[in-house]
């Protein structure tokens, strides 16, 4: 190697490794740092972190036209590695070099160029813990019904939602589901008889309450209310026997029993005022005072009664008939006096 090429390697060498140094004629040392991630080419050998140390012969590079050699003595330093632990709530996020951790990405490693004190790169090693607080509500509720979660309401207009309770370290997640149940409904159709009723939930419904609605508190197998709807109709049936009546003691009173239905039975209590047990028109001799009732039923089972009352005057007379005849029928066809 000429002296000019000589001098240029060497000042070349100096400034690539300034801790270049000689100890005799032909013999260098190399003692530096560098990163464990960096390689330093000597010659044609190559050193790194696991190969710091070593003599290179540089043929013809000593100025007197020799060979020079190169004791390489290098350290390479490791990357700071630093682990970062840490708690967060769901729904937040940190930034660690540039990156964002949050829920669905909280395990990682950032190299944070020549982040250490020595120059090298720092790893930093994410490691999140994600705290959750979340639960759920589902519950079943009446129409009409309201509950109330972390004060709001909840009823069968507004059946979902998601309430955030503040706390510490994390808020709290309630996902609320609200079911509302229809109250069941049910219908009272009938026809009854004209004095029947029905009691329903307390209410009497009869020929002057025809209708309406009823709400039957729980009644329905769910534990909800449930709604009844009434409507009657009553059927046309009537008896009627007359009105009261005053008798002077001795005479004869006469009842015609009227009725608006077909009749399977008819009876006299408390007991019949004639011969037959069904007639509707009798005539008999007062000398007590009496109630009769005219009991009618009719073929849909309806049973219809209606009263009369007999009483006696305390006038006293008496009297004869002035005409009789014998073929006409009873009670004209008899002659009496009377008081």
């Amino acid at each position: 190697m000429s002296l000019r090429n000589l001098i240029f390697f060497l000042a070349f060498w100096c400034l690539l490794f300034p801790n270049f140094t000689s100890a005799q004629p032909g013999h260098f040392f190399l003692r530096d740092t560098f990163c464990s991630n960096q390689l330093v080419i000597v010659g044609n050998q190559v050193f790194d972190a696991s190969n710091p140390m070593g003599v290179v012969v540089l043929p013809g590079a000593a100025f007197t036209g020799g060979d020079s050699t190169v004791h390489v003595e290098l350290k390479f330093n490791q990357p700071k590695e630093v682990t970062l632990n840490a708690s967060i709530c769901e729904g937040d996020t940190i930034w660690v070099n540039g990156t964002p951790y949050h829920a669905n990405f909280y395990i990682g490693d950032e190299v944070v160029q020549e982040g250490a004190a020595n120059g090298c790169d720092s790893i930093i090693h994410v490691n999140l813990t994600v705290t959750s607080k979340v639960s759920n509500i589902n519950a079943t509720i009446c129409e009409g019904d309201t509950i109330y979660v972390n004060g709001h309401v909840y009823d069968m207009f507004h059946t979902e939602g998601v309430e955030v309770i503040q706390g510490v370290p994390c808020d709290s997640i309630i996902y609320v589901n609200i079911t509302a149940i229809t109250p069941p409904f049910s219908e009272v159709k009938d026809t009854l008889c004209p004095n029947d009723f029905l009691l329903i939930n307390g209410t009497r419904y009869d020929q002057n309450n025809r209708a309406g609605y009823e709400i039957i508190k729980n009644g329905s197998y769910t534990g909800c209310d449930s709604i009844v709807a009434i409507d009657l109709e009553f059927r046309n049936l009537w008896v009627y026997v007359g009105e009261d009546q005053e008798i002077i003691r001795g005479d004869f009173a006469c009842i015609e029993a009227q009725y608006g239905l077909e009749p399977v039975e008819l009876v006299w209590l408390p007991y019949a005022p004639c011969s037959d047990s069904a007639c509707t028109e009798p005539c008999f001799r007062v000398v007590d005072p009496i109630t009769f009732s005219f009991i009618a039923t009719d073929v849909s089972g309806c049973v219809l009664i209606d009263d009369i009352r007999i009483t006696i005057s305390n006038k006293n007379r008496v009297y004869a008939a002035n005409v009789f005849s014998p073929d006409a029928a009873w009670p004209n066809n008899y002659f009496y006096l009377g008081c």
